[in-house]
């Protein structure tokens, strides 16, 4: 089963931890759809990431070759029976050709929220791990309010 991360699982250590065995395919481009934070996550101090779709942007992201069980440990994380996300199939780009996949997505009511900088640094860390494009990364840099003590 593939799945797109394009938040914090798209860092090796934490998907290792979550999804141990879980194959990393690569980057991955969602067109038609823009990154922004939402919900007031309590383990990350801020918001965290979502997509909506939205015609001329795109959201890069890792895509992951999954082993059975991991679905089950990505919706707990994610609190899927608690009604926080939801999951979505999708089809991304891949340096192979078109992929499906899917994805998590949160629930609609729920308010922006600016992430933390430690949210933040753990997507940049994924992003840069995976070798994702520089200028999506200088986005998610530029997010930072603290831009001095952000990772290089």
């Amino acid at each position: 089963m593939r799945y797109f991360a394009y938040g914090s699982n798209m860092d090796p250590a934490q998907m290792e931890g979550r999804c141990p065995g879980a194959v990393p395919l690569g980057p991955a481009r969602l067109p038609g759809y823009r990154i922004f934070f939402r919900w007031d996550s309590p383990g990350w101090g801020g918001g965290v990431a979502d997509v909506q779709e939205t015609t001329g942007h795109e959201v890069w992201g890792v895509l992951w070759d999954l082993l059975p069980g991991h679905e089950d440990s990505l919706d707990d994380y994610e609190a899927v029976a608690e009604g926080v996300y939801g999951k979505r199939e999708v089809t991304v780009e891949a340096s192979d050709g078109p992929r499906g996949a899917y994805l998590y997505i949160m629930a609609p009511d729920r308010a922006e929220k600016p992430p933390s900088q430690r949210y933040l640094r753990v997507l940049i860390r994924g992003a840069r791990a995976h070798g994702l494009p520089e200028a999506y990364v200088q986005e998610l840099r530029a997010l930072l309010p603290d831009r001095a003590g952000s990772p290089s």
